[in-house]
């Protein structure tokens, strides 16, 4: 992991950045593509906001969600590897549209961004469903379904190496914590 993965600033901007930046034409082609991913992104998060809300309506919103964790095509451990890295969790962060700060202290990189899913739709959506207290392990009331998933699924796959606090409000920072060369699981055993 290098200090240059640790970041959270959108691959237009960083392109933008260079010196010399990219041909305008460049910029411009990864800008439209970055607009058309974050579009069908955020349509994805609307509908699987919905799904939740829906599914939830009869049945524990926890039991939806173990569903969900236990039935995903596409499993967390296959976007982020095993072992928990602060490299990969960055650039799982910036491909969600997440921005924010990144912080290192010892072996914990701490994460401060705003959700670029989640806490977007709730941004976009105030009145969104919400988590009601004790109803989802982990998972402070208030907070939007969506957000229960996210805090069950990063839980269940990096037990106390990668953790999530979910904001207060639509407004404050998601802090994301990884710990250093740490492996992941609910064991968390130590290398």
């Amino acid at each position: 992991m290098t200090a240059e993965s640790l970041h959270l600033i959108p691959l237009p901007e960083r392109l933008r950045s260079l010196d010399p930046p990219p041909a305008e034409n460049v910029l411009a082609l990864v800008e439209e593509e970055h607009a058309r991913w974050r579009q069908l992104h955020d349509r994805l998060i609307s509908l699987i906001a919905g799904l939740l809300d829906i599914a939830a309506t009869d049945l524990p919103l926890n039991d939806v969600i173990d569903t969900l964790i236990g039935e995903a095509t596409v499993g967390l451990d296959e976007l982020v590897g095993t072992r928990i890295e602060a490299g990969e969790v960055a650039a799982l962060l910036r491909a969600h549209g997440s921005v924010g700060t990144v912080e290192v202290r010892g072996g914990t990189t701490t994460f401060r961004h705003a959700c670029g899913s989640g806490q977007r739709y709730w941004r976009d959506n105030p009145g969104t469903a919400t988590v009601a207290e004790g109803e989802v392990p982990g998972v402070p009331g208030g907070r939007p379904r969506y957000c229960a998933r996210c805090v069950r699924s990063i839980a269940t796959h990096g037990g106390s190496a990668w953790t999530v606090t979910p904001p207060p409000g639509p407004d404050v920072p998601c802090v994301w914590t990884v710990s250093a060369g740490a492996v992941s699981g609910p064991n968390d055993e130590s290398p």
